[in-house]
């Protein structure tokens, strides 16, 4: 199975559409081959411990058979109770050690899918900044499949066969009692079918509210400084109190369906047992009102008696697993719905300044298809600085990530006369807001070449009265939020850490905002000298920015 076999099957899919079932099964299906080997495993112990139920229900049946029979010598009595017992104890070891596997199985599919995921989210396939929300939420999501693999898929499977293969074996044995079992089975089946409808809305709407919940949570969190300071704490407790109301309330929405399951189940399972209790006393009473086309032993009908609630058994293991697999198809359904791009496929990284082509390029928005922006054409030459200038909105920023392989668009976009490739290794990207690394200044400025020295560009990019202010060492602490770093000093950063990779490809989208007057001037007057070898395309409302490029174009 190759790697994008595995990928996410519908990267079409917006925020909040509606997949279908067929398509949530098969991505579940498409991920269990991280682990393939582990599930058949499981799967085979699983139909394995049906067979130690029919030996213990056989030796049971037979001991206890012997027992009655007055003239028969205890010694009779052992290989029925050998087999009892022993069936008893592999059955035991077979439940323990599958309970483990299945654990393990699960944790490596799911640690899989995890750094799928984020292997996507870092080669620039997902689209942070819309789905940052979804992938705060992918641990809660990708946590929800654990169910699925390490106990549904093997419950489905002996719920599907060992209930027929037990009702064959009683067949071949008491006719009349296998119809009483399936009499009772089909009712259950349906009644089943339509509670597990009901469940999988539920399921998906709870983990929806669990998510929103999450989310709120870690975004007050992060916002706690802003909230005290307006003094707005109260509000915002009343929100996620409410938030998680309404966690609670689908939480005892989705526990009541699943009692009901439950109800349901043992009403089925108690009724066919008595059922079966009572044909076969009073066939051994002699009592029946009516006559049967069999011959019933007290063996075949304690063998009966012993293995007719084992009927139920998978399916009562399915049931208690069956909200595992509406968590999970709800999770997959989320985890589908991320913007994850289409493959592009990986080039090995360019060594002098592309060509970049942009011919009639038109930007969609699967959640706003009336909107577009574009056409736009233009061409950046092997060296040259082409700037994008437009009022805010006209689309630079989103013209500019379709580098990254950020949304989706119509018409070309060409690298050296060639169609998009993976430019991760060939290109610096500056953004409006930088991102900051929980670390040392020089964890942010080695980011993207650990081998370079980062004194190179504290003079530079005029980062030495920031390293002053910061007890004037590059191991200074910053954490995840740039605490006490303004604007323009994020950005010095970007560049900086842009100056530090060999890449002949700059994208810059904004790179002086936030500066005043004076450092933006001389930050644009080190800029030609970084220009020198390389590719650039940026975005800018500054005249004096735009005065470096060769081509501006007007959005």
């Amino acid at each position: 199975m190759d790697r994008t076999t595995r990928t996410m099957s519908h990267p079409d899919a917006a925020p909040g559409s509606v997949l279908d079932t067929k398509a949530i099964r098969g991505q579940l299906r498409a991920w269990a081959l991280w682990d393939a080997r582990g599930l058949r495993r499981g799967g085979w112990l699983g139909l394995l411990d049906g067979l130690c139920i029919g030996g213990f229900a056989w030796g049971l049946s037979h001991m206890v058979s012997d027992l009655f029979q007055k003239n028969q010598s205890l010694i009779y009595l052992w290989p029925s109770l050998a087999l009892t017992v022993i069936s008893l104890a592999v059955r035991a070891i077979i439940g323990l050690y599958n309970q483990k596997l299945g654990m393990e199985t699960a944790r490596r599919i799911v640690s899989h899918i995890r750094l799928d995921i984020m292997e996507k989210a870092l080669a620039g396939r997902v689209d942070s900044a819309r789905h940052q929300a979804r992938l705060n939420a992918l641990f809660e999501d990708t946590e929800s499949l654990e169910g699925y693999y390490a106990r549904f898929r093997q419950a489905d499977l002996s719920a599907r066969v060992l209930p027929l293969v037990f009702i064959a074996v009683m067949a071949i044995v008491s006719p009349v009692s296998a119809g009483i079992l399936l009499l009772t089975l089909l009712p259950f089946v349906a009644l089943m079918a339509i509670l597990g409808m009901t469940s999988a809305d539920e399921s998906k709407r709870q983990l929806d509210a669990l998510s929103r919940l999450s989310n709120l949570f870690v975004d007050r969190i992060r916002a706690l400084p802003l909230i005290l300071s307006f003094d707005a704490g109260p509000r915002q407790v009343g929100i996620v109190g409410r938030a998680a109301r309404d966690v609670a309330e689908r939480t005892l929405r989705v526990l009541k369906i699943a009692f009901v399951t439950s109800a349901v189940l043992e009403f089925f399972s108690a009724l066919s047992v008595a059922l079966i209790a009572i044909y076969c006393g009073f066939y051994l009473l002699g009592q029946l009102p009516f006559p049967v086309p069999e011959v019933l032993t007290l063996a075949k009908a304690f063998f009966v008696l012993a293995l007719a609630p084992e009927v139920y058994a998978p399916m009562r293991r399915l049931a208690a697993a069956y909200h595992d697999q509406q968590t999970a198809m709800a999770a997959a359904q989320r985890l589908m719905a991320l913007d994850i791009s289409p493959d592009i496929a990986a080039q090995p990284a360019l060594k002098d300044a592309p060509e970049v082509t942009y011919d009639a390029v038109t930007c969609t928005f699967p959640d706003d298809p009336d909107f577009r922006i574009g056409p736009v054409s233009f061409t950046a030459r092997p060296g040259q600085v082409v700037a994008l200038k437009g009022p805010t909105g006209s689309g630079k920023t989103t013209l500019l990530r379709l580098l990254l392989g950020h949304g989706r668009h119509e018409g070309a976009v060409r690298v050296n006369g060639q169609p998009l490739i993976d430019l991760s290794r060939s290109i610096a990207w500056v953004s409006q807001n930088p991102p900051i690394l929980a670390g040392s200044l020089a964890d942010n400025l080695n980011l993207a070449n650990r081998q370079a020295d980062p004194n190179e560009v504290i003079e530079k990019f005029g980062l030495n009265t920031l390293v002053i202010t910061r007890e004037s060492a590059l191991s200074a602490p910053i954490d995840e939020r740039g605490s006490g770093l303004s604007g323009g000093e994020r950005r010095k950063i970007g560049l900086a850490r842009a100056a530090l990779k060999a890449a002949p490809l700059w994208v810059l989208d904004e790179p002086t905002a936030d500066l005043d007057p004076a450092a933006e001037a001389d930050l644009i007057a080190r800029l030609p000298d970084l220009f020198k070898g390389r590719t650039v395309i940026l975005s800018s409302h500054s005249p004096a920015l735009c005065a470096l490029a060769d081509r501006v174009v007007e959005l």
